[in-house]
């Protein structure tokens, strides 16, 4: 039976390691990942193996050659383009006749290959994937079978709201020849994303061998030092090379012709290689190659050295990656999370502050100090976007360098000669961070349109309105005065996808930024007309005429947000009597905490009741959302505000869709239904929300936000209250009449700490627990005739968020309840 190994990749997310070799070669555990697969392979009877090259396939095959040398029998195959991972196994389709195993490369695993075969041939499948349970399953894909191991759902890298399991794809497959007939030639394909998705709509006999043993996908620095601690630790089969001396705190492993003065420095497991030199030196379950030299009064702590490494008296190294042939000079200090590629010098007494990155080939003075990257671009953070954009605190995680990366990150990813148009708020931090956003755009060659401060509508309606490549709008948190969000828009004003935001996110931490040409270098522009262009459309998609003719008198709250610049012009045009609370910009006092909210929404009840107005609407500092209080000065809830706006404008005859999160209530979605309006349902995530509503007549987050589809696809508060005004004007109706008919509980909703770690696995036995019942647009949802509860994993925090809806207090709270329980059961 043979075997392919993939060997194209180009270890991308491994540089700088992988500048000067291709991943296959990356050393691990002293030898080339590679060489571990082969060696797995020949322990299982693979002898006869087909190797895909692609990217530097000159190193691979002078050093395996015709893989004699190791046991076995190697062909090799070179793409001469990307065709993917099954276009390229494809290459060699006359060869591969028979049951064959495909595997990666660039793994670290020790599964029981064989027991995979075995498993496939008892199942008669036409594929199976090997599966392997893993504690955070965002980077992979998940694949889900039926208790007989059948595969019926695949999900590619999921947000933590679609996780349903933790088993994932290997990227070890056991084939019949027949997948070539779903297979093109010469054209691109892939696995996951092609093959297995044909195979799973034609129902052929495609399954999932879910797999005990080890396995990493080495895909990055992070899962490099954390499988090599796995192997320190014996949670990996791997031979180690050379000669095991004894148990000097643990397990110590000598190459040969290797030289220790003293062992007494020595600290957990330690693997060392042939015709190494170490002088009495502290060395800490850390890895050193061949032909390095340590002197003595080094301390190397947690780290991995490559072959040549030298390491003068002195210098400390901790929790770091030192690449081919580095120099480390004396008392030099690596502070940890340090990677230094091949060929380095790193001069005398200097010091790496943590997370500093240097490139191959760069020489370090003596006595230096580097608190930023030779050439490569520091680690922020695990994860530049989040759910609501980029948000961190203000100057000290985003700051005005962050700020013009990403700016250059964004004009690259855009492109030469793109249109941005950029936004702020009032404060002057985020005029600040703006500027050195545009700063970023021009040096990429971007023209910006800047808006200066504007409302979050106005921005998205600008980059729409007037062909803008995109957008960027740099806000303050509205309820933390330390938070900053950046927010980044596409051209059609919605929130940038998943995948354009990865990519930005590569762009951003490589550093691989399109500089243009002193003459090319990008303009800065004010937009003419915009605001009247806003104003116009805003008016022409209301019976501004009936809106006169209603009388109504209500209250606005501007919350010293931008809108008061733009809405108080535009609601002119009404001929109403409004009153104008906090009606002037001011950055410093926009931001509400939990407690100012409240009082802000005491004070506007207490002054509709006081002036005897229709209602009172607390408009939120960057135009997104609104709050009500009618005129009995009853504060809303948010089902109740989404419940009205919906129901009314549904009987003015414009609103028969609507796209809902699924954390709405049971009594606001028989509300809705009731009303003969047909519900949509989508994730809680606010980019998900705008893009869904786009196929229905209007979308709520129930949180105050509201979209109607025929005028602007995206969250406008002031928008919002146009259309209350004219529902109202044409129903003749009264809030306070309207309201008694509505649901008034929003769901109970708890938030339960989970690790990391753990998130993957209770998602899975959720979804195992109710496998038959549940719904899986986003978490876990099990619905019942009465009710629902929903268990929904946070993106940004290590958190569930557990929600119970039902038709009675107490069925809630007991629901709520059991399930928190179950949860906390399977985290002991």
């Amino acid at each position: 039976m043979k075997a392919v190994i993939l060997a194209g990749g180009f270890g991308t997310r491994l540089r700088p390691l992988t500048i000067n070799l291709p991943k296959p070669m990356v050393p691990f555990a002293n030898r080339p990942m590679m060489l571990h697969i082969i060696r797995l392979l020949k322990k299982h009877g693979f002898d006869d193996l087909v190797v895909i090259l692609y990217h530097q396939p000159d190193a691979i095959r002078s050093y395996f050659g015709d893989g004699s040398d190791f046991g076995v029998k190697i062909d090799y195959v070179t793409s001469q383009e990307d065709l993917g991972t099954a276009g390229a196994v494809g290459l060699a389709r006359a060869s591969l006749q028979e049951t064959f195993l495909v595997i990666a490369a660039d793994i670290v695993t020790d599964i029981d290959l064989t027991k995979a075969v075995q498993y496939h041939r008892e199942h008669k499948a036409a594929a199976t994937i090997t599966l392997s349970r893993v504690e955070n399953p965002l980077e992979y894909g998940i694949v889900i079978t039926d208790p007989e191991g059948r595969i019926v759902r695949f999900l590619e890298k999921p947000s933590w709201g679609e996780v349903f399991s933790d088993t994932v794809n290997t990227g070890i497959y056991v084939l019949e020849p027949s997948v070539w007939n779903d297979i093109p030639e010469d054209k691109e394909a892939d696995f996951s994303k092609n093959l297995f998705p044909t195979l799973l709509a034609h129902n052929q006999p495609l399954f999932g061998y879910i797999a005990p043993g080890y396995w990493r996908d080495v895909g990055n620095i992070r899962e490099y030092k954390h499988a090599h601690g796995d192997v320190l630790k014996g949670k990996v089969d791997l031979e180690p090379q050379g000669e095991r001396i004894g148990r000097i705190g643990s397990d110590v492993w000598v190459g040969e012709g290797s030289k220790i003065s003293s062992f007494k420095g020595f600290d957990g497991s330690v693997l060392i290689g042939k015709d190494t030199t170490v002088g009495e030196a502290h060395v800490r379950s850390s890895f050193i190659g061949d032909h390095a030299v340590v002197q003595s009064g080094a301390d190397i702590d947690n780290s991995v050295l490559w072959d040549g490494v030298v390491v003068e008296s002195g210098a400390h190294i901790f929790n770091s990656i030192v690449g081919k042939n580095v120099h480390v000079g004396k008392d030099v200090l690596l502070e940890g999370d340090n990677t230094v590629a091949d060929d380095c010098i790193i001069g005398q007494g200097s010091v790496l502050k943590s997370q500093v990155q240097i490139w191959p080939g760069k020489t370090v003075e003596p006595g230096s100090t580097v608190t930023s990257n030779v050439v490569w671009g520091k680690a922020w953070s695990r994860a530049l976007f989040g759910s609501y954009g980029i948000v961190g605190v203000n100057n000290v995680e985003v700051t005005p360098e962050m700020c013009a990366k990403l700016g250059c990150a964004y004009g690259t990813f855009l492109g030469k000669g793109s249109v941005v148009f950029t936004a702020r708020d009032d404060h002057q931090s985020s005029r600040m961070l703006k500027r050195s956003v545009i700063g970023g755009l021009m040096s990429a060659g971007v023209r910006v349109m800047d808006l200066q401060a504007a409302p979050v509508p106005l921005a998205r309606f600008a980059v729409k309105s007037f062909a803008g490549s995109g957008g960027v709008h740099v806000l303050r948190s509205p309820f933390d005065r330390r938070l900053t969000t950046i927010r980044f828009y596409d051209r059609s004003g919605f929130d940038l996808s998943t995948t354009q935001e990865g990519a930005i996110e590569r762009l951003f931490f490589r550093e691989e930024f399109a500089r243009a040409d002193v003459e090319e270098v990008g303009t800065i522009d004010i937009p003419p007309r915009v605001v009247e262009s806003y104003r116009d459309y805003f008016l022409s998609s209301l019976d501004v005429a009936a809106i006169q003719s209603s009388g109504i008198r209500f209250v606005v709250d501007y919350s010293y947000g931008t809108p008061v610049q733009l809405f108080p012009a535009i609601a002119g045009e009404f001929g109403l009597e409004i009153i104008s609370l906090n009606a002037y910009a001011d950055g410093r006092r926009a931001v509400r905490t939990a407690s100012d909210f409240r009082d802000a929404k005491r004070k506007l009840s207490s002054m509709v009741k006081s002036l005897g107005t229709s209602f009172g609407v607390i408009l939120d500092a960057s135009g997104e959302k609104v709050f009500i209080v009618d005129r009995s000065g009853e504060i809303l809830s948010d089902t109740r505000t989404t419940a009205l706006i919906i129901g009314s404008v549904h009987r003015s005859g414009v609103l028969n869709s609507v796209t809902l999160p699924i954390t709405a209530s049971i009594e606001l979605e028989r509300y809705v239904r009731d009303q003969g309006v047909d519900v949509h349902w989508c994730s809680t995530l606010p980019r998900n929300i705008i893009r869904e509503a786009t196929n229905t007549d209007a979308g709520a987050d129930i949180l105050g936000g509201f979209i109607f589809s025929r005028a602007l696809p995206f969250y406008d508060g002031m928008l919002s209250i146009g259309f209350l005004l004219e529902t109202l004007a044409k129903t003749g109706e009264d809030l306070v009449t309207l309201k008694q008919e509505t649901p008034v509980r929003d769901p109970t909703h708890i938030e339960l700490p989970c690790p990391w770690e753990s998130k993957g696995t209770i998602m899975r036995r959720m979804s195992e627990l109710h496998r038959d019942t549940a719904e899986f647009v986003e978490g876990v949802k099990e619905r019942e005739e009465d009710g629902y509860t929903l268990v929904l994993p946070d993106k940004d925090r290590p958190v569930l968020h557990i929600y119970s809806s039902y038709t009675t207090d107490e069925r809630e709270h007991d629901r709520l309840a059991n399930v928190e329980k179950q949860i906390r059961s399977w985290m002991q």
